[in-house]
């Protein structure tokens, strides 16, 4: 007689998946067990298939019912139609004991039970019900604690995640508009910050569409932004109405690759040009830094004109016009500090320099105004190589023991450089390097040159590069300043900020916070809704690299133990926007580059993605295939389907077929973060994001239509700053 919760026996084995043929006294599909009434071969419910002392267990995905005919070797006889109920299930996972793991190593034979998962089976799988609220304070390990909805299928039974799992090996949260991403997001966070024992958490929302803010404050009568709960959030807004709050990132935090990508410059002239131009300015910040830049300057220079010097055709014009221009550097008011320290280790001073060129000059001068113009004599070519190989021998012996081992910064070192002068100096000495292209290296740098001062101007990158006509301030600590307020880390105790003289209030919104003491947040909102798009995927991937190279600089600096003791959690909601998917033409993306970097490397260091998006077929593969971790709603688009389905491990396929199908709030929950695939309806947030669908029908019945001030709108729009009659000159 078959068990209490039997209902078939296994007919088929394929791997992962087993076919149950259900038993024939089983009348309306429901049997009767001691706890309750179940239903059998439910979609998205659960089996258990006894095998040995394990228990496997497997989610149901699929039921038919199929005719069959019996037949007797007696032709006389009447043939009788049976029906045979069939079940397809997919094995997830084993328990042994009140143990449960993903993954199975035994699998069942034919005409092995099949029984209903009861009580004690789910308890195992999912956790005790009664306990779902309780965690023990001893354990190493979180395990599934973070409730996030509740299983579709199994009443009253919570679905938890595992933050480890979930946040620590990357995760997934797609759905098609409407489907409700945004609200699952929200309804993650704030499911961590209900639990008690959680004092803190580091969590950076990059918001492309401005609608999480109401998700974790309010808005009260009198206008001003609150908290919700206990847990604090930092919302820094890209809009210019708010110079006090608003988001403000250093240009010269930009790496070369920035640089690059945002001025886009070519491979071929515009890059070297504009790499050797950045380099210059980085290293013009400090007087031990110039010594060096002079140094190696005047070295370089006086080696060209002795390789002009060897020329067979317009050598001594050549020369002469180089030795012009470096007599023109060194003469520079701002190495006059560099040119005392160098006469002070090496004896050599600027007039010996001086000296060296007018010697050169004169050697040139005298061949230019020869029957022979072009070319440089032996002789005379001598006498230029002996001048020069006297000043680079003293170059060469002079070097201080202090800066024998002085390292230069290089394009890619945060260090802070004027714009002004990297435009009209750095970048201007560059193009007048005959090595460079001479006057052709003008023409072809022409595009870039408009294009910086394009964005040098544009009021829409005021948060990058300031106001054009300003030399930006260099207050003292400012990187680490960003990193605590985008970090959400209190002030530092005892650390000496820059005052207003140096650096005005409001220039740096994120500086403000810090010197007034900014306390810890759980939350930073970056609402990125307002800039401009061709700047969109170079801001994030700005803010993704800053973070993770703090967190590789934390580990190299503290040891290994110091190495993920920071865990942040970055949110990438719309992602698809920017972490596209490279198509056949073969485009470049600094953000995919970026984000495809914390995807391999990220976890090492403690850095975690939230990839949420409506597209999955536009993200990059090489992130997606990274996330361990799926929240998967409503996907309609077939291209959107195919493509995920070769992201996550194929036993899972019969399973992502009712995708399509899926109501909202309701979600596919999948990977390492539960113990078990579940279908489930997701907790509301509350409060929700500002992510409502518009009520078109009742706009449409109104009495009276809405309050819209068109002209406030669009005078803020256009950069006016309000409508103000005041301001207009009579």
């Amino acid at each position: 007689m078959p068990a209490d919760s039997e209902i078939g026996r296994v007919v088929a084995v394929d791997t992962a998946h087993v076919k149950v043929e259900l038993n024939r006294e089983i009348k309306g599909m429901v049997r009767n067990t001691y706890e309750d009434v179940q239903q059998v071969g439910r979609i998205n419910s659960y089996v258990i298939l006894p095998v040995g002392g394990q228990r496997l267990v497997a989610i149901v995905t699929r039921v038919a019912l199929i005719e069959d005919t019996e037949g007797t070797a007696d032709r006389k006889s009447v043939t009788l139609r049976g029906a045979r109920r069939l079940m397809d299930a997919t094995l997830v996972g084993t328990i042994k004991g009140t143990e449960f793991r993903q993954g199975v190593s035994t699998f069942p034979i034919l005409d092995n039970a099949v029984h209903l998962a009861d009580r004690t089976d789910l308890d195992a799988v999912f956790g005790s019900v009664e306990n779902s609220n309780l965690q023990d304070p001893q354990d190493k390990r979180p395990k599934f604690c973070i409730p996030i909805g509740e299983s579709t299928t199994i009443s009253g039974r919570s679905v938890r995640i595992d933050p480890d799992a979930f946040f620590g090996k990357h995760a997934a949260i797609l759905g098609s508009t409407g489907s409700g991403k945004s609200c699952t997001i929200a309804t993650v966070l704030q499911s961590i910050h209900e639990r008690q024992e959680v004092k803190r958490t580091t969590c950076i929302i990059l918001d492309t569409n401005g609608e999480y803010r109401e998700a974790f404050q309010k808005q009260s009568d009198d206008d001003k932004w609150e908290d919700v709960g206990q847990r604090k959030t930092r919302y820094i807004p890209s809009g210019l109405d708010n110079e006090s709050e608003r988001l403000h990132i250093p240009y010269w935090f930009m790496n070369s690759e920035d640089f690059l990508r945002i001025f886009q410059a070519s491979k071929g002239v515009q890059g070297p040009v504009l790499l050797e131009a950045l380099r210059l300015a980085r290293n013009n910040i400090t007087s031990v830094s110039k010594i060096s830049i002079l140094r190696e300057d005047i070295m370089r220079e006086f080696n060209y004109i002795h390789s002009l010097s060897s020329e067979n055709t317009r050598g001594s014009i050549d020369a002469r016009d180089r030795a012009r221009g470096l007599r023109n550097y060194i003469n520079d008011s701002e190495f006059l500090d560099a040119w005392k320290a160098i006469e002070k280790s090496s004896g050599l001073t600027k007039d010996d320099v001086e000296k060296a060129i007018q010697s050169i000059e004169k050697i040139v001068n005298r061949l230019i105004d020869g029957p022979y113009p072009r070319v440089i004599p032996v002789d005379s070519r001598s006498q230029i190589h002996k001048i020069i190989d006297r000043i680079l021998d003293r170059l060469h012996t002079g070097i201080p023991k202090d800066q024998t081992n002085m390292k230069c910064s290089t394009a890619d070192v945060p260090a802070y450089f004027d714009k002004l002068k990297f435009r009209s100096n750095q970048i201007e000495r560059v193009l007048h390097r005959k090595e460079s292209g001479g006057a052709k290296a003008r023409e072809f740098c022409g595009t870039m040159l408009l294009r910086i001062d394009r964005l040098l101007a544009d009021p829409r990158f005021e948060f990058l590069f300031g106001p054009i006509e300003e030399v930006p301030p260099n207050p003292v600590h400012v990187l680490a300043a960003f990193i605590r307020d985008i970090l959400g880390i209190d002030a530092a105790d005892g650390i000496q900020l820059s005052n207003e003289s140096d650096v005005p209030v409001s220039r740096y919104p994120f500086y403000d916070r810090q010197k007034n003491n900014a306390p810890h947040v759980d939350i930073v909102i970056l609402d990125m809704s307002l800039l401009a798009s061709e700047v969109l995927e170079n801001v994030t991937a700005l803010i993704g690299r800053i973070i993770l190279e703090f967190l590789q600089h934390l580990g190299d600096h503290g040891g290994e133990h110091s190495r993920g003791s920071l865990p942040v959690v970055l949110v990438l909601e719309e992602a698809h926007n920017y972490i596209r998917q490279p198509r056949e033409s073969g485009e470049e993306s600094i953000a995919r580059d970026v984000f495809e970097r914390i995807a391999r490397e990220g976890r090492k260091f403690g850095l975690s993605l939230v990839v949420a998006s409506q597209r999955p077929s536009e993200l990059s593969k090489t992130v997606l295939s990274q996330c361990n971790s799926f929240i998967v709603h409503r996907l309609q688009n077939p291209e959107d389907l195919r493509y995920f389905k070769q992201i996550v491990p194929s036993i899972y396929a019969p399973m992502l077929e009712q995708i399509p199908a899926l109501a909202p709030q309701t979600a596919l929950v999948l990977g390492e973060c539960v113990p078990a695939p579940v279908l489930t309806h997701i907790r509301d947030a509350d409060p929700i994001p500002r992510s409502r669908d518009p009520q078109f029908y009742k706009y449409w019945t109104a009495d009276e239509p809405p309050s819209v001030d068109v002209e406030e709108i669009c005078s803020e729009w256009e950069g006016s700053g309000g409508s103000d009659s005041s301001m207009i000159d009579e």
